[in-house]
């Protein structure tokens, strides 16, 4: 056998493993002192690295994307059983139709134990966890049998969070959930599918379930009667968020959450999508039981899309005293005026007024001047009729900013500048539509965003090869993990080429042109994008692009690098193009 084909029939093998599966077992053979001096001396970048949050965090946490492909679960069952997961604290399962086939065929399968017959598995690969806490089954294919197995998983006893957001699961697993004493650890569970009355009950008076302080039933379905269960339970006293969007909730729950002693301690209440009238949200938002309340969000209620405007006012000076974010659309200026006038603003860390059409200069200038806005970290007025933000850049108050969206008009170069210079800390810039700012603009901006990570670029009409190959190969670059960019003729080569340091990108957005076979080609062959997992691609409606786009996903769906696009699912890759 020649070398490249030995080679060759290597790296398949390799293919088979789940590259986190090999990360980890590189890891775990070495002190990991050891590992990191090695990683100075071969990484400048590695002080930076180490300590920011990964997805491997050393071996303690491990999202898989199995990719439902059969070679690469059977490997990591095996890695399962083998025992080299010992040590994992966190475990997020992307993909996995056949690891959800594989655990009915031969894992999670309990025979009766009234049987005389009966033989009970010690081996099913979930015991393979003795340190896990945190357990998330992120795809429908996983059903109730999955919870079968999870409830008798005698290693799974120090579980903390529970996510079957995504898993096709019923009121047999909820009772079964709420009847486990090796659960009983829970702080965090979550889920989404209709949910009946007597498997809520039995949730709620569980005595395993007394440690719960997340509660997150997502379009459940559980109206007032099921807001009646969760408010008189005696043992759900320590919840802290509760999350019960899409459930047809209206004033009479909101009244049962007001009233109950159960949610006094709640520091997170969403209630979004339910039929609360604007009497029900005026109730909630002068709630004694709710003054602990961070965050609230009841947004789509009473043909609402978000809170109304007098229900906010009702809120920033009522008995709320520490809410964290809104959503806020006045009408007119007059009401900005009075939203800045009331009591308990102070507490805002996040301000969203994107869309906003009243919103003008004249209300970014009450709000930048606004001492008792000075805590904003997060500030959104996208696409309103603000043009100049001088006042923003000019303001004493604004400096703790470290996420902006300007999107919209009214930007040019120079002011993008000034805005870098004086908001360096800034983590996530959106200038979408910006098209005023040119790409020099764009570059001496970084110059000065050395904490950038998150980045929505406008649209260039002339820019040189040059600017952007020094764009790709910026340091900033580096420390990206957002990027949305339009495309045009020769970008793609330049921005994934060999000078290119977007080696960190979890999310790219790609608007303007379709992408040529050859643009696709650089996106599937390059290792850069190893750590994406959310792609957006530019649509093309004429017969040649959707020609083009099918041969694209065909790419994608064999790319050795991007195996985590769609959360592991490259089976169904066409929603990405738009």
């Amino acid at each position: 056998m020649s070398y490249s084909s030995s080679a060759a029939s290597n790296h398949h093998l390799f293919w088979e493993i789940p590259s986190e599966v090999f990360h980890c077992q590189i890891f775990i053979h070495f002190d990991y002192s050891w590992v990191y001096r090695v990683f100075r001396l071969i990484c400048k970048r590695s002080d930076s690295m180490v300590t920011r949050s990964t997805t491997h965090s050393f071996g303690n946490e491990l999202t898989v994307f199995l990719d439902n492909n059969i070679h690469r679960t059977r490997s990591f069952v095996n890695c399962c059983e083998k025992g080299y997961f010992q040590h994992l604290k966190a475990l997020i399962i992307r993909g996995g139709q056949e690891l959800s086939q594989l655990s009915k065929e031969m894992d999670l399968y309990f025979y009766d134990d009234d049987d005389d017959d009966s033989v009970q598995r010690s081996d099913h690969y979930l015991n393979c966890f003795p340190n896990l806490q945190q357990l998330q089954l992120d795809r429908s294919y996983f059903d109730d049998s999955i919870v079968t197995g999870i409830v008798h998983c005698q290693n799974l006893q120090n579980l903390t969070h529970l996510d079957l957001f995504s898993a096709q699961i019923h009121d047999k697993s909820v009772s079964l959930i709420a009847s486990s004493p090796l659960l009983s650890n829970l702080t965090c569970l979550c889920m989404n599918q209709m949910i009946g009355k007597a498997s809520l009950k039995d949730l709620c008076s569980s005595p395993y379930m007394s440690n719960l302080k997340d509660l997150q039933l997502c379009s459940c379905k559980i109206g007032d009667d099921g807001v009646q269960e969760v408010s008189q339970s005696t043992t759900l006293k320590h919840l802290t968020a509760l999350s019960l969007p899409g459930n047809d909730i209206s004033i009479v729950g909101a009244k049962l959450i007001g009233h109950s002693s159960v949610f006094r301690n709640l520091t997170s209440l969403n209630l979004n999508s339910n039929n609360i009238s604007m009497e029900g949200m005026e109730y909630l938002a002068s709630c004694e039981q709710l003054s602990n309340l961070e965050q609230l969000a009841m947004g789509y209620n009473a043909q609402h899309t978000g809170i109304p405007f007098q229900v906010i006012i009702a809120i920033f000076n009522g008995p709320m005293k520490n809410i964290k974010s809104i959503s806020l659309s006045p009408n007119s200026d007059t009401e900005f005026e009075q939203f800045i006038s009331c009591k308990n603003i102070a507490s805002l860390r996040s301000l969203d007024m994107s869309f906003c059409s009243t919103f003008s200069n004249h209300g970014l200038e009450l709000l930048a001047n606004c001492p008792n806005l000075s805590q904003l970290e997060q500030l959104r007025i996208s696409f309103t009729h603000v043009t100049d933000i001088m006042p923003l850049i000019n303001s004493e108050y604004m400096k703790n900013i470290r996420e902006l969206n300007v999107s919209g008009r009214g930007i040019n170069s120079s002011t993008l500048i000034a805005l870098s210079q004086a908001l360096p800390k800034l983590k996530d810039l959106d200038i979408n539509g910006q098209d005023n700012i040119s790409m020099d603009g764009i570059l001496r901006s970084l110059d000065h965003l050395k904490h950038l990570q998150a980045l929505s670029m406008p649209s260039f009409h002339s820019v040189s090869r040059e600017q952007v190959e020094q764009f790709a190969s910026h340091v900033v670059a580096s420390k990206l993990i957002y990027l949305t960019f339009t495309n045009e003729h020769g970008f793609i080569p330049i921005f994934f080429g060999e000078h290119s340091r977007f080696e960190n990108l979890t999310y790219l957005n790609i608007r303007g042109q379709p992408l040529s076979i050859e643009d696709a080609q650089v996106l599937t062959s390059t290792p850069k994008l190893c750590e994406l997992r959310y792609l957006y691609l530019p649509r093309g409606h004429d017969i040649t692009s959707r020609k083009q786009n099918k041969q694209i996903v065909s790419m994608l769906m064999k790319s050795l690098y991007l195996y985590k696009i769609n959360n592991g699912e490259r089976e169904h890759l066409e929603s990405m193009f738009y």
